[in-house]
C-alpha cells in the first residue's frame, strides 16, 4: 500500500471522528529513504492524553502525533521557542488525510506557512554571545585533542554547532538530526558541503567553523562573562491590597493574581487566589502545561474531572491540598448554600494560563 492510503487508513481505522488528520516527513517529500516512517498528526477531540506512539500499520512503521486542539498549539510553541518546528512543518507541509474542521486546519496551516516563510529571526545579544563562546571553547579543545575518540566526538560537536550558529546569523530555523544538515543545505550548501568534508580534518574544521565564527563577530572566549548574582535580589511583599484582578478568568469563580510578572516580576511561578461563591460552580477549564496545587482555605469545595469517562468528585476542606496536572479538564463547585470557598493556587507557568471549555472532555 502507498504511503498515504495506508496512512489513510490508519487514521480512519484509530479516528474516524478526527477533526484533521495529516501526513508528514520524509514519505512525502524527496529526502524519503527506504527506513522512512510514516509521520502521522492527528487532532482529535476526547483524548484523555496527547500522546506519541510507534506503532506498524498495513506494513508501514507509523510514528503517530496524537493532539487535541489546545496540547496540538501547546507543542508547536515550544517547537517555535526553541527555534526547530518539527511539528509545524508537518502540519503546514503534510498531505491532508482527513479534515473535518470546517476551515480551521486550512487556516492553520496558512497561519504556519507564514510563520515558517518570516522564520525566528536572527540571533543577537546575549543569545549570540553564548554561540560563539560555546563554539570558541569547541575550537580551543579540539586543537588540544590527543585522544582519537575525544577528537571526534569533539569534531562532531564542532560541526553541529557552526550549523546552528550559520543558520542562526540567517535568522533561519534549526533542526536535529538529519534536520539539521537539510536546513543548513537549503540556507547554506556550500557551508554545507565544507563542513562534512572538513569533519574529520581539524585543522580544515577549525578553518571552516572559524570562518561563520568571523561572520558572528569573532571569537569569544577571554572576556565572556555572564552575571551570575542571584543572591543581592530584593524580597517583594504582597498584601491582600495588592491582589490583583487583571489574570485570566472563568464563570463562576474570581482570581487574584498576587505572584506574576506583573505583581512581582516572577518568571516561572503564578500564585494567587480563586474565590467561588456560595451554591456555585466554575466553568469547565483546563490550565495548559501549567501543573497547578490547591490549597483549600476555607469552606468546602468540590474539585471534578472525568476519569475512565465518569465525572469524579474530590470533595475538600480547610487544610487540604489538591493537584491538577497540565492540560486535565476540571472544574470547581462550592455546593455549600451561605459561605464563600477561598483556596490559594500556584502554577508551574508564569502565566495564568485558562482554557474555557464546554464540557470537560479533552479538546
Amino acid at each position: 500500500m502507498d504511503p498515504v492510503s495506508a496512512a489513510r487508513a490508519l487514521a480512519d481505522e484509530m479516528f474516524p471522528d478526527a477533526s484533521y488528520a495529516l501526513l508528514g516527513g520524509g514519505v512525502v517529500t524527496g529526502s524519503r529513504t527506504p527506513a522512512s516512517d510514516l509521520d502521522v498528526v492527528v487532532v482529535a477531540d476526547g483524548l484523555a492524553e496527547p500522546y506519541r506512539a510507534c506503532l506498524r500499520r498495513h506494513g508501514w512503521p507509523v510514528d503517530l502525533l496524537a493532539h487535541s486542539r489546545t496540547s496540538l498549539g501547546a507543542w508547536l510553541e515550544r517547537d517555535f521557542a526553541r527555534r526547530r518546528p518539527v511539528l509545524a512543518r508537518l502540519v503546514a507541509e503534510g498531505v491532508v488525510l482527513a479534515d473535518r474542521s470546517g476551515g480551521e486546519l486550512e487556516r492553520l496551516r496558512e497561519e504556519l506557512t507564514a510563520r515558517l516563510e518570516r522564520g525566528p529571526g536572527a540571533l543577537g545579544g546575549a543569545a549570540l554571545d553564548r554561540a560563539r563562546y560555546v563554539l570558541s571553547d569547541l575550537l580551543d579543545d579540539l586543537s588540544g585533542a590527543a585522544d582519537p575518540g575525544e577528537r571526534a566526538f569533539i569534531g562532531w560537536n564542532v560541526v553541529q554547532e557552526t550549523a546552528r550558529l550559520a543558520l542562526s546569523l540567517g535568522g533561519r530555523w534549526e533542526g536535529g538530526g538529519k534536520w539539521l544538515l537539510r536546513e543548513l543545505r537549503a540556507h547554506d550548501p556550500e557551508l554545507a558541503e565544507a563542513l562534512l568534508a572538513a569533519r574529520e580534518t581539524p585543522g580544515e574544521l577549525a578553518a571552516v567553523a572559524g570562518g561563520v565564527l568571523e561572520r558572528a563577530g569573532g571569537r569569544l572566549w577571554e572576556g565572556y562573562r555572564v552575571a551570575g548574582d542571584v543572591f543581592h535580589r530584593p524580597l517583594r511583599h504582597i498584601t491582600p491590597a495588592d491582589l490583583s484582578g487583571a489574570t485570566a478568568q472563568s464563570s463562576g469563580m474570581r482570581r487574584l493574581a498576587a505572584v506574576s510578572e506583573a505583581t512581582t516580576g516572577s518568571s516561572r511561578l503564578w500564585m494567587g487566589q480563586t474565590h467561588v461563591p456560595p451554591a456555585t460552580r466554575s466553568a469547565d477549564h483546563h490550565h495548559g502545561e501549567s501543573e497547578t496545587a490547591i490549597h483549600v482555605v476555607s469552606g468546602n469545595p468540590v474539585f471534578v474531572f472525568l476519569e475512565g469517562g465518569e465525572e469524579r468528585r474530590i470533595e475538600t476542606g480547610p487544610g487540604d491540598y489538591v493537584f491538577v496536572p497540565p492540560f486535565v479538564p476540571h472544574r470547581e463547585e462550592n455546593p455549600d448554600p451561605e459561605r464563600e470557598a477561598v483556596v490559594v493556587i500556584a502554577r508551574s507557568t508564569q502565566e495564568a494560563i485558562v482554557v474555557n471549555l464546554p464540557d470537560l472532555r479533552m479538546r
